[in-house]
């Protein structure tokens, strides 16, 4: 019987990792290329989860689904569209984006994290 739990290594996925960037027309600053690895994805395809690595630079976010999130190392800033605060997400921040996020995410140290997906 397979167990009903998943346990996560972030710095040990155990699964390859998949290449990847925001689209180019999103891209603000640097090259913000990326590594998913992707663990785990429920029946009907609505929950997801994984873990995401990211290179310095910026891009705009469009986010249409839930995404929590938990930061394992690096340095990153998410600014809402049209908000004045900063967030800034580092070794232990846990964050949540709505279905309607609009924003900047700027990754000052090369950021990894752990994520869930719903929608």
């Amino acid at each position: 019987m397979e167990p009903k739990y998943l346990v996560i290594d972030a710095q040990e996925p155990g699964v390859p990792a998949a290449a990847g960037c925001p689209a180019a027309e999103r891209v603000i600053e640097g090259a913000p290329s990326n590594l998913t690895w992707d663990l785990e994805r429920s029946p009907d395809g609505k929950v997801e989860t994984g873990v995401w690595e990211v290179a310095p630079g910026a891009w705009h976010v469009v986010k249409d689904a839930w995404e929590f999130m938990h930061v394992v190392s690096g340095h990153s800033e998410i600014t809402e569209e049209g908000g004045s605060e900063t967030v800034t997400l580092r070794a232990g921040s846990t964050f949540v984006m709505r279905p309607g996020f609009r924003g900047v995410w700027r990754v000052i140290e090369p950021t990894r994290k752990l994520w869930v997906t719903y929608g």
